[in-house]
Formats: C-alpha cells, sequence, structure tokens
C-alpha cells in the first residue's frame, strides 16, 4: 500500500504510532536504534516518543496539506509576519543554506515551527516540546573507562612457551576440536587468528572471563567445494558470540583464566570435507608475502637497505630464514604464534568516549576526530601505529561504526586478515565486528 498522503496531514504530536503505520503503509520503516526515534520518508518527517507516539512532525513542500494554525505551504513570508508578529528566529546550520527557522509556542505542549527560503514557507512543522525519546547507546563517555592500550606483535615463538598476553596465528587455548567453529557456508573449520588476554576495564563479560580468541572464515582462497556443511557447537557454547560481515563468518570465544592457561587446541579433521588452504600450505604460500607481519630482522633489512637497488620480495627472502615459521607446512606452523605486547596508551582524550561520524554526534561524548580541525591541533595522528589497539582513538578507513568505548581495532596482519587494505573494530560490549577499506 503507498504512502496516504491525506492521512499523515492530520498527524500532529500525540497521535499513537500504530496511525502512523497506517497512514504510511508498506513505506513504514521501524526507526534504528540509533535514530533516537528519528523518521523521514519523502517528505515527511517524524520523532517517535519512548511511549510510541509522535513527538514531532514535519512537513516539506511540496508537501500538499491544509493550513496548519493558519500557516500554509508557499505562504509568502510577510503574510506569515503578519500572522505571526512575534515569531522567534532560530539559530540553524541550515541558514547558510538560505533558510530561515522560526518558532512560535502555541501552548506549553506545542511549538508551530517553520522554515522559509527565496521568501515562501516550505517548511511547516509541530512540536511537543515535552516529549521524551528513546536515546541511542553509548551517547555519552563512559567516566569507568580510564584506559588504553597498544597491541603489537613479536617474533614468532614455540607455543610451548605460552606468551603471557596472548599471541597471533597459531592454535588456541582451551579450544578442542569439539568446540571448535565450523563454517556454515563451506563446512570447514574457522582459522584462529588471535588470542589476547584483555586489560580488566576490557572484561565486559565480568572479571571471570579474562580473554578472548577471534576465529576467522575463509578469506584468501576459494574453498573447494563440499557437500559437508555444518554449523558446529553454535548453540552450546553461551560464551560464544557468532559474527557474520560482509559474507565472512567470525567466531569470538570469551575465555577463563582456566582456560587461557590450558591445552592448546587442535582443529577438528570433518570426514569428507578437504583440508582447508591454512592448514595444508606454509603461511607463505597461503598469505602471501606481503601479506604477513615483518620480523625485526626483516624490518632491519629494509630499513638497512634500498629497495630501489634489490628487489623487495627478494630482500625478503634473503634476510627469511629458510627454517622460518612462514615456511613451516601448515600444521606445524600451527605450534608457533606471534606473542602480543600491550602498552598502556598515554594523553589519549577519547578513552571512555564512544566515536561517532558526525561532530554533533560526538558534543555530548566530547570525542574528538582524529583528523578534524581540533584532532590534527592535538595532534591525534600520533596514536595511528599499532597492529591493533584497545580503546581510545578510533582509526576507521571510511565511517566510524556505532560501537562503545570498549573495543578492539585490528590492522590485516594482526591474525591474518584481508580487509582490502583496511582495517576491523570489534565491539566487545555488543559483539559486533565491521570493517572497511
Amino acid at each position: 500500500m503507498p504512502i496516504d498522503n491525506a492521512r499523515l496531514a492530520p498527524m500532529q504530536p500525540g497521535v499513537s504510532v500504530e496511525e502512523l503505520k497506517a497512514a504510511l503503509g508498506t513505506s513504514w520503516q521501524e526507526p534504528g536504534i540509533q535514530a533516537e526515534g528519528y523518521l523521514h520518508i519523502e517528505e515527511f518527517g517524524t520523532r517517535i516518543t519512548a511511549d510510541g507516539r509522535l513527538g514531532e512532525v514535519h512537513f516539506r513542500a511540496p508537501f500538499e496539506l491544509p493550513p496548519i494554525h493558519g500557516v500554509r505551504m508557499g505562504m509568502p513570508a510577510e503574510e506569515l509576519h503578519r500572522l505571526y508578529p512575534v515569531a522567534e528566529r532560530i539559530s540553524d546550520e541550515r541558514e547558510k543554506y538560505g533558510w530561515t527557522m522560526l518558532k512560535m509556542n502555541l501552548s506549553d505542549t506545542l511549538m508551530l515551527g517553520v522554515g522559509i527560503r527565496e521568501d515562501v514557507v516550505r517548511i511547516i512543522s509541530l512540536t511537543d516540546p515535552t516529549a521524551v525519546y528513546p536515546e541511542r547507546p553509548y551517547k555519552y563517555g563512559d567516566p569507568n573507562l580510564t584506559e588504553a592500550y597498544d597491541l603489537t606483535m613479536t617474533d614468532p615463538v614455540d607455543l610451548t612457551r605460552r606468551p603471557e598476553s596472548g599471541w597471533c596465528y597459531g592454535r588456541p587455548p582451551g579450544i578442542d576440536a569439539r568446540r571448535w567453529p565450523v563454517s556454515t557456508t563451506n563446512g570447514l573449520p574457522l582459522r584462529h587468528a588471535f588470542t589476547v588476554k584483555l586489560p580488566p576495564q576490557y572484561r565486559t563479560l565480568g572479571d571471570k572471563y579474562v580473554a578472548i580468541s577471534l576465529f576467522v572464515d575463509e578469506q584468501w582462497e576459494t574453498p573447494p567445494a563440499s557437500k559437508h556443511v555444518a554449523g558446529g557447537a553454535r548453540h552450546a557454547d553461551p560464551r560464544r558470540f557468532d559474527i557474520k560481515f560482509m559474507d565472512n563468518e567470525y567466531a569470538l570465544f570469551w575465555l577463563t583464566e582456566e582456560e587461557f592457561a590450558a591445552p592448546l587446541g587442535v582443529p577438528p579433521t570433518i570426514e569428507g570435507a578437504p583440508v582447508p588452504g591454512w592448514l595444508s600450505k606454509s603461511p607463505l604460500e597461503y598469505f602471501g608475502e606481503f601479506n604477513l607481519p615483518r620480523t625485526v630482522a626483516e624490518q632491519q633489512a629494509m630499513n638497512v637497505f634500498s629497495p630501489g637497488g634489490l628487489a623487495v620480495n627478494e630482500l625478503l627472502a634473503a634476510t627469511r630464514p629458510q627454517d622460518g615459521w612462514k615456511n613451516l607446512p601448515g600444521r606445524k606452523a600451527l605450534d608457533y604464534g606471534w606473542p602480543i605486547e600491550i602498552t598502556l596508551r598515554e594523553g589519549d582524550p577519547n578513552i571512555g568516549k564512544p566515536a561517532r561520524e558526525f561532530r554533533h554526534q560526538n558534543e555530548l561524548s566530547g570525542y574528538i576526530a582524529a583528523y578534524s580541525e581540533e584532532g590534527q591541533e592535538q595532534g591525534l595522528e600520533r596514536f595511528q601505529d599499532w597492529h591493533a589497539h584497545l580503546g581510545g582513538t578510533m582509526f576507521p578507513m571510511q565511517g566510524y561504526p556505532d560501537f562503545s568505548p570498549y573495543y578492539i581495532e585490528i590492522s590485516e596482519v594482526f591474525g591474518g586478515f584481508n580487509f582490502g587494505d583496511g582495517v576491523a573494530q570489534i565491539d566487545l560490549k555488543e559483539m559486533k565486528l565491521e570493517w572497511a577499506c
């Protein structure tokens, strides 16, 4: 059913949202949790209160409607001023686009708003100034979060020497073949990307759960055809969170101290399913040279020798031990991991403040975007050098996800991801993941 403008025209504050749904028909859209009740459909807009009524209605030309409190669409500005000589002008950012915004208080619970452009009324609105609206989550800063951390990988070690803060690649602790996640799209085991022991403030499930392990679906190869597709123990583990984003599956486990210290898990052998590339190939063959982290020796070689005098791949090959981690057979490489060093970040003004796309969305939390004018004045780009980090200033490649300030931002090498040269963020409260390039 199309929009019924005849039923929309009488809408005003106090009307039930059910009446609005009937008028909008199939054009009805439930406002998202971040919208704080706002809904815009073509030339009509509204804001829905926390108790399911209309708190605001906005009509914009060329919407046809009868006069509202004497004001009609297309009315000349001078006629409006004769009707409401005490109309109050509102300071509004639309002024720079040629608009003049006015308001008239008709009663304690009703305000008439008018937008004038080119000396003609083009916007008419009604607002209940006493209305209470739903608030988006994480609108304000969280004073309980006072620390941010940078995460850096160091040269791979045999995981019999268990890194105390966690590791990338290799095998996870405390997750055996029975719990190991399996892709629902190709029937193959997901690959362990990283396990990190979180500082106390980021243990969002409580003090009992001290670490997270993240698994990732195939991102580097086209999975071989498999008739065996199963979801594993998806519903059997209350501390496993399954996330799907951009056609890839991720599984995040929260681990207790005992699980973090437990023996390393072994990926399951699935009868009838092919062996995934990360198990059958060396890391170098599977990921490719330029998609892997650099050891200290490789970094030093890159700094000492000019790539112009020696091809970069030859230089790396010359500095890479032939028996090093990158050349180990896939299953043998799983016995090694890249230790994670966690360093307290000093001087970041965005700790505990959720990052949002627009400046007005950050006003109540005080978040400062790194490349905003204020962010550049404070030199926030200095916080961009990391393999991953917990909280503080965010560096998305495109828009800011609507995440809590309890998040981890990861680069591609932090566990071997393919984000198209981008980065990802994981919300540790909402258990959501987004990436962009």
